[in-house]
């Protein structure tokens, strides 16, 4: 059984006054293309398939064009809704998209929360917002995250007679890294699903809603997420963005391969000096792509004319300027020089506490090289 994964297709995303839909379709023509040569059995798309509840008229075309080529491939999908999507608004196509064999499970139904496919079944756990999952009867007593566990263990049992079993879900795991572009309150603590909550039974978990793709490797059952499909906004600038395609063996873990997406229009933040800035300009103006450009002010007098002059040489790349003033990198230095001091502090108390005697000064110089090294992303 091969099956392909991907999640937080974000169709309608815009950056400033830029629409996205081009950098979604590139992602899904290559999806597509991906798929004409793979022939995957099954789709599974794990939320979040538009960017807003009500999407334009363009992204809803995007989407559904990827959907009518995977017909001509006669490919089937299962599509679960995010947070970003409206469970109404995916209960309306539901219908209509399931005539070229796009089944979508617009909200959490334990009770018809499951999709057969052959020797396959898929437990679909839509986004369980607070309200849907803990309900107003005496579930609701029950914590957010114990409400959820209760509710994947329940879809386990209606689908652990099957062969081949997999969980498709849209949820915040606890530990798992996410990026600066998933909606903060949903990734709080409060949402947190431990890992331990998904049975060790399933073949493999599908999962959507974190925007980078990692194995979660504290979860019983092989379980991914595979990330967005292009870089949503500028803190994930830098980052390479991947789908999986899944191949389920009995009595064998999954092979599981991650297949790397070119980016129609990267992302990239870069520094200027406005000393030299015309000198910076002529290369990153050759850069492919959306810009975020920070400007270092030394000189107040002439910055009109400066960003200006960014603006005209970069063009329709610019999508944002900041300036930074040498009070505000004198601030930011000073933070960072803070945050690692504070570190620091903190193990040498723990040091201290645990060990009865002073941090030996080659574990402290350790420490700190450590941390730049972090810090920097290096």
């Amino acid at each position: 059984m091969r099956l392909l994964h991907l999640s937080d297709v974000h169709a309608g995303k815009s950056l400033g006054r830029v629409s996205r839909n081009e950098d979604v379709s590139y992602a899904l023509s290559q999806v597509i293309d991906f798929c004409k040569e793979s022939r995957p059995d099954l789709v599974l798309v794990a939320g979040d398939l538009f960017d807003k509840a009500n999407p334009d008229n363009e992204a809803k075309e995007v989407v559904f064009d990827f959907f009518l080529r995977l017909r001509s491939l006669n490919i089937p999908s299962v599509v679960i809704a995010g947070n970003h999507d409206s469970y109404e608004f995916m209960k309306s196509i539901g219908k209509l998209l399931k005539v070229i064999n796009v089944h979508v499970f617009h909200k959490p139904d334990l009770e018809n929360g499951v999709f057969e496919f052959g020797e396959l079944k898929v437990a679909c756990l839509p986004y369980p917002s607070e309200r849907v999952i803990t309900g107003a009867g005496s579930e609701s007593k029950l914590s957010y995250a114990l409400a959820v566990e209760k509710a994947i263990k329940y879809l386990y049992k209606k689908v652990e007679d099957a062969r081949f079993k997999v969980l498709l879900s849209h949820l915040f795991i606890a530990g798992s890294k996410f990026t600066r572009t998933e909606r903060e309150a949903s990734i709080s603590q409060y949402y947190a699903i431990e890992p331990t909550s998904i049975p060790e039974g399933f073949d493999y978990v599908a999962l959507g809603h974190v925007h980078r793709y990692q194995r979660l490797e504290r979860v019983p059952s092989p379980a991914y997420y595979t990330g967005s499909l292009f870089q949503l906004d500028f803190s994930e600038a830098g980052s390479d963005k991947f789908f999986n395609f899944v191949e389920l063996k009995e009595d064998s873990p999954p092979h599981v391969e991650a297949i790397k997406l070119s980016l129609k229009n990267p992302l990239h933040e870069v520094e200027i000096d406005q000393r030299d800035y015309l000198k910076s300009l002529e290369e990153i103006k050759k850069l492919q792509g959306y810009l975020k450009v920070r400007i270092r002010v030394s000189d107040k007098t002439r910055l009109n004319f400066v960003m200006e002059r960014v603006r005209e040489v970069l063009g329709d790349k610019l999508i944002k300027m900041e300036l930074l003033e040498s009070s505000q990198q004198r601030k930011r230095e000073e933070n960072e020089k803070s945050e690692t001091l504070n570190i620091l502090e903190l193990y040498k108390s723990y040091f201290k506490e645990n060990y009865r005697k002073e941090v030996p000064e080659e574990v402290l110089k350790t420490l700190t090289e450590l941390y730049n090294l972090v810090h920097n992303g290096e």
